[in-house]
């Protein structure tokens, strides 16, 4: 996680970690098109925000849902 002034960012480590999934998983996430996240250089960010929102329009996450992921 990263702070720029009250910007919080999260890596693809960050999300891995808040959402117990493994790195596959987490590297399709920030591909899919419908995932708010943004490539800076090489490396993939998400807004603290942008997750929240992603995943409170989502309700439940579960394996009958994976292709939301």
């Amino acid at each position: 996680m990263e702070k720029l002034d009250n910007i919080v960012m999260y890596s693809p480590k960050d999300v891995s970690k808040l959402l117990h999934l493994g790195n596959s998983k987490v590297l399709e996430l920030f591909n899919s098109k419908d995932f708010p996240s943004i490539k800076i250089g090489r490396a993939f960010w998400v807004k603290s925000d942008c997750l929240e929102q992603f995943l409170s329009e989502k309700h439940v996450i579960s394996k009958s849902n994976e292709d939301l992921f």
